[in-house]
């Protein structure tokens, strides 16, 4: 009887502590339905718009020379004067070094003897031959002495000839020992001294003579911009504007466009021309440059904020169905003057504008305003 009323108390006690936890734990399916929605993100809307916009493009450069000369000395000789001093600007033709020609002076003289002889020697065979000449129409000269006196006269006629070109080249040499400037320019540090000894091929120049007036610029630029560069300079001049050393704004032309974009950087290579009379212009400084590269008559544009960057590249929101925010692909061109210009987007489309940064896809969003064009008056 004991055991009786002691089973049931137990199970009684059982079934009373499933009650409680029942009643005291918590029941996720009627939470969640009890639980409130969260509330749509707060967006408002802008719409894609076309206009003409000029085609402005920033990037940086280098000032760079256009031509810079290694001045070299094309014979072995030693330096006998510096016409010049180091950082001197100098003129084309300009006398910048003398060497010591001792040795082409007289290469120089004795080839011109060498001439003279040779001359005098012509002349002889030649008189010899025409006295023959008459002797020979009588028979009173062997067919063999005849050859004899021709031959000679040949063998003079090109003594001369190499004793000519003997001259031109101790000429060539006489004028290696003194060396002019090729270009205009500035001239770098002295690499030499009355004294030096020189000779051609040496890893170490002279000077160095770099151009300064025009003076090139530098650069390189996105791959997406060189289509509309292009397009620009198939009709006239492209300008590119920089700031020089005493804070004025000058503009260049673009002068040269590489013939390949780098696989690495994804960018291509230019250079630009600028007059630089006042030498504001600098080799080696680092400039920021602005490229004029026409005018975009249909170009897609949006507010910057707009334009969304994730990996896969840039895209906007625009709203699907039941208000859901979605992604639309664009490919970002550049932006300027506040605006966003893309490409891959209809004109016409309602994208996402302020709140954009907050949301994700998929997000249920509501519109608070909608501004009627895609650009900041």
């Amino acid at each position: 009887m004991f055991f009786h009323r002691k089973g049931v108390w137990l199970a009684t006690c059982t079934i009373l502590a499933g009650c409680g936890i029942g009643y005291f734990w918590p029941k996720p399916a009627a939470e969640a339905a009890l639980k409130p929605l969260p509330a749509p993100a707060l967006v408002s809307m802008v719409t894609a718009t076309v206009q003409a916009l000029p085609v402005v493009l920033t990037t940086q450069g280098h000032v760079v020379p256009l031509n810079q000369v290694d001045i070299q000395s094309q014979i072995t000789g030693t330096v006998k004067t510096v016409a010049f001093k180091e950082g001197d600007f100098v003129k084309k033709g300009q006398l910048l070094f003398t060497l010591d020609d001792a040795s082409q002076r007289a290469a120089y003289n004795h080839a011109l003897a060498a001439v003279g002889e040779s001359q005098a020697l012509l002349v002889k065979a030649q008189h010899d031959l025409d006295r023959s000449r008459a002797l020979k129409a009588k028979n009173y000269i062997s067919m063999s002495d005849w050859d004899t006196l021709q031959s000679a006269l040949q063998q003079y006629q090109a003594q001369l000839k190499a004793a000519q070109e003997d001259v031109r080249t101790a000429d060539v040499n006489l004028g290696y020992t003194r060396i002019y400037a090729p270009v205009d320019g500035k001239t770098g540090a002295l690499n030499i001294h009355p004294g030096s000894l020189v000779q051609p091929g040496s890893t170490l120049p002279l000077v160095t003579l770099i151009q300064f007036d025009p003076i090139g610029m530098s650069f390189t630029l996105p791959e997406q911009d060189l289509s509309p560069v292009l397009r620009a300079q198939m009709k006239s001049q492209v300008t590119i504007w920089v700031q020089n050393a005493s804070g004025k704004r000058v503009a260049g032309t673009l002068d040269f466009i590489d013939n390949s974009v780098s696989t690495d950087s994804g960018t291509i290579a230019l250079k630009a021309r600028f007059n630089n009379v006042d030498m504001q212009l600098w080799p080696g400084m680092y400039q920021s440059i602005t490229v004029d590269a026409g005018t975009t008559p249909d170009a897609v544009v949006l507010p910057p904020q707009a334009v969304q960057n994730g990996p896969d590249g840039h895209f906007v929101y625009v709203i699907g169905s039941q208000n859901h925010a979605s992604v639309q692909p664009v490919n970002l061109l550049r932006v300027q003057q506040q605006l966003a210009v893309v490409s891959g987007l209809q004109q016409g489309t309602q994208v996402i504008n302020e709140g954009a940064n907050n949301l994700r896809p998929g997000m249920t969003v509501k519109i608070a305003n909608h501004s009627p064009t895609g650009v900041a008056h």
